[in-house]
């Protein structure tokens, strides 16, 4: 029997679900997407569990998705990821390791550690030192319970939950053997999650607090119209790579792409921030590439612009193409892909591991 993976990706600004099946091949066979109401999700909590389950039951009504079992993300910005290592316990029991962990755990975490749940991995072992690097991973209850009680009032059982960088991570096939450092930016509406990867392994992940929203909020407050209006505005006449030598400053489109700048130069700051950092921390490791999705990945111009800017390799993150598509749903799919990257990989978690 054929395996069937649910992924689940709730957001700041809409709620996706994908199911995919695998077998010889994995196939995408249903997705959807749809809005959420403003503050319903906020630091990854679920504020509003009314509005957030309502949305859940829309897109699994649009997507006809029937499977129960479901992956859900956690929002990057609610989840503590910290590496750090341990002297001296590469030959230690599974339990002596996990006890070690959680006592260094307390240095790392901004909460008494009986309010988080954690899980950690070794990324590293040192053979001849016998010292072991951890990647740990932890959100606090309050976070979980949200999750957990909304997806129970609607009759869903979570199978696991994840985070977003992890998901898209998996999603673009990020995890076989890189030599070469990849960065993978996820431009939501709330914050920008960014991730480093090689050889398997996240060796670096940051929130960036400036997305989708920021930049909404800049062309309304600058045009002086309502949040709704800006978003629209956003969607229609935004342009990453405007041309404002050759046109007019009176017009619409160059008021709202001038009030845009701001917020995409401060984008590509931390960016190089983060990498200027990443490569003192690694030893003149650079990073090659630059993957991008989200729903500000879909701002026309955006993936050139960033490339101009960085000065290295930018593409748009698309799930692997080991991946098919029911065809009835392909051309669909494409024209949301930006936005579905973290419910396939939540998806995958499920019919590769599973």
């Amino acid at each position: 029997m054929a395996k069937v993976g649910i992924g689940l990706d709730i957001g700041t600004s809409s709620v996706k679900i994908a199911e995919l099946q695998g077998g010889k091949t994995v196939s995408l066979e249903r997705f959807g997407i749809v809005p959420l109401e403003d503050g319903a999700l906020a630091a990854g909590i679920v504020k509003d569990r009314a509005a957030v389950a309502g949305a859940i039951r829309e897109v699994l009504a649009q997507s006809k998705i029937k499977h129960r079992k479901v992956v859900v993300a956690i929002a990057s910005q609610a989840v503590i990821v910290r590496f750090f290592k341990l002297l001296k316990m590469a030959d230690v029991s599974k339990e002596q390791l996990a006890n070690a962990v959680r006592f260094e755990a307390e240095n790392y975490i901004p909460f008494p550690i009986d309010e988080v749940t954690m899980d950690f991995q070794v990324v590293h072992t040192d053979p001849r030192e016998g010292d072991v690097e951890v990647m740990l991973v932890c959100a606090q209850n309050e976070i979980i319970h949200s999750h957990l009680e909304t997806l129970k009032e609607i009759g869903l059982q979570p199978l696991a939950m994840d985070i977003q960088p992890f998901a898209m991570m998996r999603a673009v096939g990020l995890e076989g053997d890189q030599p070469q450092s990849v960065a993978l930016l996820d431009i939501g509406a709330g914050t920008s999650d960014l991730m480093i990867v090689k050889n398997q392994i996240p060796t670096f992940t940051r929130i960036i607090q400036l997305a989708g929203n920021r930049l909404t909020q800049s062309i309304g407050k600058n045009l002086g119209v309502n949040y709704d209006e800006a978003e629209k505005l956003k969607l229609t006449l935004s342009e990453a790579l405007y041309d404002f030598t050759n046109n007019n400053p009176d017009s619409i489109g160059y008021k709202v792409n001038f009030a845009m700048q701001e917020g995409l130069k401060e984008l590509v700051l931390e960016l190089k921030r983060s990498f200027d950092y990443y490569q003192l921390q690694q030893r003149t490791e650079e990073v090659s590439r630059l993957l991008v999705s989200g729903g500000g990945s879909q701002i026309n111009g955006m993936i050139p612009y960033l490339q101009n800017e960085l000065g290295i390799d930018v593409q748009l993150a698309v799930p692997t193409s080991d991946i098919r598509y029911h065809e009835a749903i392909h051309a669909e799919f494409a024209a949301d892909v930006a936005k579905m990257t973290v419910a396939v990989g939540l998806g995958l978690r499920e019919v590769v591991n599973g």
